[in-house]
Protein backbone atom coordinates (compact mmCIF):
# COMPACT_ATOMS: atom_id res chain seq x y z
CA UNK A 1 0.00 0.00 0.00
CA UNK A 2 2.57 2.28 0.74
CA UNK A 3 4.71 1.31 -2.59
CA UNK A 4 1.74 2.91 -4.47
CA UNK A 5 1.02 5.73 -2.27
CA UNK A 6 4.38 7.04 -3.40
CA UNK A 7 4.23 5.80 -6.76
CA UNK A 8 1.13 7.76 -7.57
CA UNK A 9 2.88 10.93 -5.64
CA UNK A 10 5.32 10.60 -8.00
CA UNK A 11 3.67 10.72 -11.26
CA UNK A 12 1.18 13.08 -10.11
CA UNK A 13 4.84 15.17 -9.29
CA UNK A 14 5.98 14.40 -12.65
CA UNK A 15 2.95 15.68 -14.83
CA UNK A 16 2.74 18.89 -12.91
CA UNK A 17 6.79 18.95 -13.67
CA UNK A 18 5.77 19.03 -17.78
CA UNK A 19 2.01 20.65 -17.75
CA UNK A 20 3.25 23.50 -15.32
CA UNK A 21 0.79 26.36 -16.10
CA UNK A 22 4.42 28.65 -15.41
CA UNK A 23 7.59 28.24 -17.16
CA UNK A 24 10.84 30.14 -17.15
CA UNK A 25 13.78 29.13 -19.32
CA UNK A 26 17.33 31.16 -18.77
CA UNK A 27 19.48 28.68 -20.72
CA UNK A 28 21.97 28.25 -17.59
CA UNK A 29 22.11 24.72 -18.43
CA UNK A 30 23.04 23.86 -21.87
CA UNK A 31 21.54 20.07 -21.57
CA UNK A 32 17.93 22.20 -21.83
CA UNK A 33 18.70 21.58 -25.79
CA UNK A 34 18.52 17.81 -25.42
CA UNK A 35 14.82 18.59 -24.80
CA UNK A 36 13.71 20.33 -27.60
CA UNK A 37 13.74 19.92 -31.39
CA UNK A 38 16.85 20.79 -32.60
CA UNK A 39 17.84 21.10 -36.70
CA UNK A 40 21.55 22.65 -37.07
CA UNK A 41 24.05 23.94 -34.89
CA UNK A 42 22.29 25.60 -31.98
CA UNK A 43 23.80 26.41 -28.98
CA UNK A 44 23.74 28.16 -25.80
CA UNK A 45 25.88 31.14 -25.99
CA UNK A 46 28.26 33.29 -23.44
CA UNK A 47 28.68 35.88 -26.23
CA UNK A 48 25.44 37.61 -24.94
CA UNK A 49 23.22 37.43 -22.25
CA UNK A 50 20.26 38.98 -21.05
CA UNK A 51 20.45 37.61 -17.55
CA UNK A 52 22.70 35.40 -15.96
CA UNK A 53 25.26 34.02 -18.02
CA UNK A 54 24.11 32.74 -21.50
CA UNK A 55 21.63 32.64 -23.77
CA UNK A 56 20.43 30.57 -27.06
CA UNK A 57 21.86 31.42 -29.85
CA UNK A 58 20.60 30.02 -33.47
CA UNK A 59 22.93 30.96 -36.16
CA UNK A 60 22.13 30.93 -40.27
CA UNK A 61 20.18 27.41 -41.25
CA UNK A 62 19.59 26.64 -38.10
CA UNK A 63 16.17 26.07 -36.32
CA UNK A 64 15.14 25.23 -32.72
CA UNK A 65 12.08 24.34 -31.42
CA UNK A 66 10.96 24.47 -27.63
CA UNK A 67 7.41 22.13 -27.77
CA UNK A 68 5.94 23.26 -24.20
CA UNK A 69 2.74 21.24 -24.46
CA UNK A 70 1.31 18.07 -25.78
CA UNK A 71 -1.58 19.98 -26.70
CA UNK A 72 -2.24 23.50 -28.12
CA UNK A 73 -2.91 26.03 -24.65
CA UNK A 74 -3.62 29.77 -24.40
CA UNK A 75 -1.26 31.81 -22.71
CA UNK A 76 1.16 34.37 -22.96
CA UNK A 77 4.77 34.64 -23.98
CA UNK A 78 7.37 36.65 -23.03
CA UNK A 79 11.41 36.53 -23.75
CA UNK A 80 14.05 38.70 -24.29
CA UNK A 81 15.77 39.50 -27.90
CA UNK A 82 19.14 40.48 -28.56
CA UNK A 83 19.34 41.98 -32.30
CA UNK A 84 22.54 42.77 -33.80
CA UNK A 85 21.23 44.53 -37.09
CA UNK A 86 22.50 42.52 -39.07
CA UNK A 87 21.50 43.62 -42.53
CA UNK A 88 21.34 41.18 -45.59
CA UNK A 89 22.40 43.28 -49.02
CA UNK A 90 21.17 41.92 -52.28
CA UNK A 91 18.46 39.60 -52.96
CA UNK A 92 14.94 40.08 -51.01
CA UNK A 93 13.90 37.25 -48.75
CA UNK A 94 13.23 36.02 -45.30
CA UNK A 95 15.62 36.56 -42.30
CA UNK A 96 15.48 35.22 -39.33
CA UNK A 97 12.19 34.72 -36.75
CA UNK A 98 11.23 33.54 -34.06
CA UNK A 99 7.46 33.24 -32.60
CA UNK A 100 4.53 30.78 -31.64
CA UNK A 101 3.68 26.92 -33.48
CA UNK A 102 1.19 24.85 -32.84
CA UNK A 103 0.30 21.36 -32.96
CA UNK A 104 -0.79 21.85 -36.98
CA UNK A 105 2.95 23.78 -37.08
CA UNK A 106 1.44 26.49 -38.14
CA UNK A 107 3.28 29.71 -37.46
CA UNK A 108 2.88 33.42 -36.07
CA UNK A 109 6.48 35.04 -36.14
CA UNK A 110 8.18 38.18 -36.07
CA UNK A 111 10.73 38.04 -38.77
CA UNK A 112 13.86 40.15 -40.43
CA UNK A 113 12.67 40.55 -44.47
CA UNK A 114 15.07 42.02 -46.67
CA UNK A 115 13.03 43.28 -49.42
CA UNK A 116 12.49 46.97 -51.12
CA UNK A 117 8.75 47.25 -50.29
CA UNK A 118 9.18 46.77 -46.10
CA UNK A 119 11.72 48.40 -44.15
CA UNK A 120 14.92 46.34 -42.97
CA UNK A 121 14.69 48.89 -39.90
CA UNK A 122 11.24 47.44 -38.86
CA UNK A 123 9.67 44.04 -37.86
CA UNK A 124 7.47 41.91 -40.45
CA UNK A 125 5.02 39.22 -39.49
CA UNK A 126 4.69 35.78 -41.01
CA UNK A 127 1.66 33.64 -40.62
CA UNK A 128 2.59 29.70 -42.23
CA UNK A 129 -1.55 28.51 -42.30
CA UNK A 130 -3.25 28.24 -45.09
CA UNK A 131 -0.53 29.03 -47.36
CA UNK A 132 0.30 32.85 -46.04
CA UNK A 133 4.73 31.79 -45.45
CA UNK A 134 4.85 34.61 -48.78
CA UNK A 135 2.37 37.33 -47.07
CA UNK A 136 4.32 39.34 -44.73
CA UNK A 137 3.35 42.73 -43.12
CA UNK A 138 4.86 45.38 -41.84
CA UNK A 139 4.38 45.34 -38.18
CA UNK A 140 5.60 49.06 -37.04
CA UNK A 141 8.13 47.83 -34.49
CA UNK A 142 11.36 49.63 -34.88
CA UNK A 143 14.41 46.95 -34.45
CA UNK A 144 16.89 48.00 -31.98
CA UNK A 145 20.81 48.72 -33.18
CA UNK A 146 22.37 45.74 -31.34
CA UNK A 147 20.57 45.84 -28.22
CA UNK A 148 18.22 43.56 -26.27
CA UNK A 149 14.03 44.00 -26.25
CA UNK A 150 11.23 42.17 -24.46
CA UNK A 151 8.53 40.79 -26.75
CA UNK A 152 5.20 39.88 -25.42
CA UNK A 153 2.88 37.08 -27.46
CA UNK A 154 -0.41 36.96 -26.25
CA UNK A 155 -3.09 34.21 -27.30
CA UNK A 156 -4.95 34.25 -24.19
CA UNK A 157 -8.61 33.17 -25.86
CA UNK A 158 -9.76 31.96 -29.75
CA UNK A 159 -10.37 35.82 -30.54
CA UNK A 160 -6.67 37.70 -28.93
CA UNK A 161 -3.55 37.61 -30.40
CA UNK A 162 -1.07 40.30 -30.33
CA UNK A 163 2.90 41.18 -30.17
CA UNK A 164 4.15 44.16 -27.79
CA UNK A 165 7.88 45.11 -27.33
CA UNK A 166 9.11 46.26 -24.54
CA UNK A 167 5.37 46.41 -23.12
CA UNK A 168 4.78 49.38 -24.96
CA UNK A 169 5.04 48.90 -28.93
CA UNK A 170 2.19 47.17 -30.37
CA UNK A 171 2.39 45.15 -32.98
CA UNK A 172 -0.16 46.48 -35.55
CA UNK A 173 -0.22 43.31 -38.21
CA UNK A 174 -0.68 40.09 -35.57
CA UNK A 175 -4.50 41.23 -34.69
CA UNK A 176 -5.44 41.08 -38.43
CA UNK A 177 -4.48 37.69 -38.62
CA UNK A 178 -5.86 35.86 -36.34
CA UNK A 179 -8.10 33.86 -38.51
CA UNK A 180 -4.54 31.66 -39.55
CA UNK A 181 -3.52 31.43 -35.72
CA UNK A 182 -6.89 31.47 -33.18
CA UNK A 183 -5.64 27.58 -31.76
CA UNK A 184 -3.57 28.62 -29.62
CA UNK A 185 0.22 27.10 -29.44
CA UNK A 186 2.08 24.38 -27.77
CA UNK A 187 5.60 25.69 -28.63
CA UNK A 188 8.10 28.44 -29.89
CA UNK A 189 10.10 28.41 -32.78
CA UNK A 190 13.27 30.51 -33.56
CA UNK A 191 15.54 30.29 -37.19
CA UNK A 192 18.27 31.94 -37.89
CA UNK A 193 17.34 32.72 -41.39
CA UNK A 194 20.66 33.08 -44.19
CA UNK A 195 23.96 34.04 -43.88
CA UNK A 196 24.39 37.74 -42.46
CA UNK A 197 28.13 38.40 -42.46
CA UNK A 198 31.52 37.08 -40.89
CA UNK A 199 30.29 36.52 -37.37
CA UNK A 200 26.95 35.42 -38.64
CA UNK A 201 25.01 37.24 -35.61
CA UNK A 202 21.39 37.38 -35.58
CA UNK A 203 18.99 36.85 -32.45
CA UNK A 204 20.13 35.86 -29.47
CA UNK A 205 17.02 34.60 -26.54
CA UNK A 206 17.38 34.90 -23.01
CA UNK A 207 14.71 34.75 -20.05
CA UNK A 208 11.44 33.22 -21.40
CA UNK A 209 8.81 33.43 -19.73
CA UNK A 210 5.56 31.59 -20.08
CA UNK A 211 2.08 31.46 -18.36
CA UNK A 212 -0.65 28.79 -20.06
CA UNK A 213 -3.84 28.90 -19.52
CA UNK A 214 -6.29 25.89 -20.01
CA UNK A 215 -5.94 23.68 -23.33
CA UNK A 216 -7.15 25.32 -26.27
CA UNK A 217 -10.83 23.83 -27.49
Amino acid sequence: MLRRIVLTVMAVSFATSIYAAKMTEGFEDKTVLKKWEIDGDVVVSADQKHGGNTALFVPAGATATWRFATENKFGTISMWVYDSFAVKKGKAGGGPYFGLINGDDDKAVEMIHFAPYLSINHYSNVFTAENQWYSQGYSGIVRPKAAWGKFTFTFTDSKTLGVTYNDEKEDSIFPTKLEFFNKGANGLIFAGGPNLGAKNETFYYDDIEIDLKDAAK
